[in-house]
């Protein structure tokens, strides 16, 4: 023990050392206790717009601005529950699940049922052909309720929000998803890019052929009720059901919104733009095969030759047809690809007939023709504009009739017999005016004044003659008296 204190004495350097080394232990174990806080702190360090770069600034804002819209549209779901005296429950708001960035999905219970229903909320179309009141919700709730088909995903309400110039849309949720959620192999409430980008999976013939003939049979069965074109026919719109396709947004078509394919095929359609379903359904074809999408209009002789499958070929060709005679959906039905299909659920649940009202069969034949469908008001002041320009047409044709019957008399020169025998004899000659008055003569005074009555009369009379009137004292109380 000794021959270590006086090592250390002699060795002074080494106590120092020590020293110096243990401080820099201690530092540098805080230094990195404090790196390890932050990095796994369960509050995350948000950077300044200052420090980012111009990609990440313009990102960030765009983030920034979609939550507040989201939050916003929180706000109108939560209001809307509240009004309906709770009849449904709130229970999440989900991702932007489609590209469509003015509409927003919430995940809902109806108590009563004990199910799940998907509510979604979307901004009012420019272009909506429906007039936005209470007259027309009912008459558009009353179709939806009134589809009942194997292959129709139904809509359970539908309510158009005057005031905020929302649409409401409620649904019942699907576990599965939807068919690009089936081919992309994603969850269905996992945002939009995130389907598009992740790995995705061909299907089988067999499949393509059950699932094609399924979506047929849910567009041909809209077109025998009278519905106008879907419009929106893509893998998003169409909801897996226990292996069973089933065709959704049927309601896009009354409320005016465009689908993403009709800017891509909209030239294809010059000439027949009944054809856009059957457009449409070969997207979905093409799409169910390769495991992508086509973002061109037609399949060109490269996306073909990709695909290695030649019934699929064949029957990409016979509905892309390259003169533009395009078939009808009863003639893809028809093809030798779907023809043999067996539906098992059309024989369980055939689809029910559909009963028209006046009010229903008004609607859908203006939107099939591609015009708006005027409000009642509206209706009554155009009635009333067109009868009061027909009545006024009416006069005038009755003007012109009488004026037809009953022609004015043309002035015309008149010979000189006739002028002879027709001008009237000349007046006779005036009588003499009377002899003017004779002069007054001099010295001649006028006769005097009749005699003005007492009382007033006689008061102006004195005014008259000059007299000068009685002095008089007035009383005046008017003053104060202190």
């Amino acid at each position: 023990m000794g021959d270590t204190a006086f090592y250390l004495k002699t060795h002074v350097w080494i106590p120092m050392l020590i020293g110096v080394g243990s401080v820099v232990l201690i530092v540098f174990i805080g230094i990195v206790a404090l790196y390890l806080y932050r990095k796994y702190s369960r509050y995350d360090y948000t950077p300044l717009l200052e420090d980012l770069a111009l990609p990440d600034k313009l990102h960030m804002e765009r983030q920034m601005e979609r939550d507040a819209v989201r939050e916003g549209a929180l706000l109108n779901c939560q209001f809307y529950l509240r009004s309906r005296s709770g009849k449904y429950s709130y229970s999440e708001q989900l991702p932007d699940m489609g590209m469509r960035l003015e509409k927003h999905w919430f995940l809902v219970q109806y108590p009563r049922q004990k199910k799940d229903l998907l509510l979604s909320i979307c901004s009012k179309s420019t272009r909506c052909p429906v007039p936005f009141n209470a007259s027309s919700q009912k008459t558009v709730r009353d179709l939806f309720k009134a589809v009942k088909h194997p292959y129709i995903w139904p809509v359970q309400d539908i309510e158009f929000l005057e005031e905020q110039d929302l649409v409401v849309v409620l649904q019942a949720y699907s576990s599965r998803g939807s068919l690009k959620d089936y081919i992309f192999n994603v969850k269905p409430n996992s945002k939009w890019e995130s389907k598009v980008s992740s790995s995705s999976k061909a299907i089988g013939n067999k499949q393509i052929q059950v699932f094609g003939r399924q979506i047929l049979e849910g567009l041909l069965h809209l077109q025998a009720s009278g519905f106008p074109n879907h419009g929106h026919v893509h893998s998003g719109n169409v909801i897996v059901d226990r292996n069973c396709c089933k065709l959704s947004g049927i309601e896009n078509v009354f409320l005016g919104y465009t689908s993403k394919l009709y800017p891509t095929i909209r030239r294809k359609l010059k000439d027949n733009p009944n054809a856009i379903d059957v457009l449409a359904f070969g997207h979905i074809i093409y799409e169910m095969t390769s495991g992508y999408e086509l973002n061109e209009a037609f399949p060109d002789r490269t996306h073909l030759t990709k695909l290695k499958n030649l019934e699929i070929v064949q029957v990409l060709e016979f509905i892309f047809d390259a003169n533009g005679s395009y078939p009808t959906l009863q003639e893809v039905a028809d093809h030798d690809f779907f023809h043999d299909v067996k539906l098992p659920e059309m024989m369980k649940n055939p689809p029910g007939e559909i009963t028209l009202t006046s009010s229903m069969k008004l609607m859908l034949k203006t939107i099939k023709k591609g015009k708006s469908l005027k409000s009642q008001s509206s209706r009554k002041l155009s009635a009333g504009k067109s009868a009061a320009k027909s009545s006024s047409r009416r006069g005038s044709k009755e003007e012109r009739q009488r004026s037809r019957s009953n022609p004015s008399p043309v002035p015309m020169e008149p010979s000189s017999k006739q002028s002879a025998q027709s001008t009237p004899p000349p007046p006779p000659p005036s009588a003499p005016a009377p002899p003017p008055p004779p002069p007054m003569a001099v010295g001649f005074q006028p006769p005097p004044l009749a005699v003005v009555p007492e009382g007033r009369g006689a008061l102006l009379g004195d005014i008259r003659k000059g007299f000068t009137l009685r002095k008089t004292e007035t009383n005046d109380k008017s003053t104060l008296r202190v």
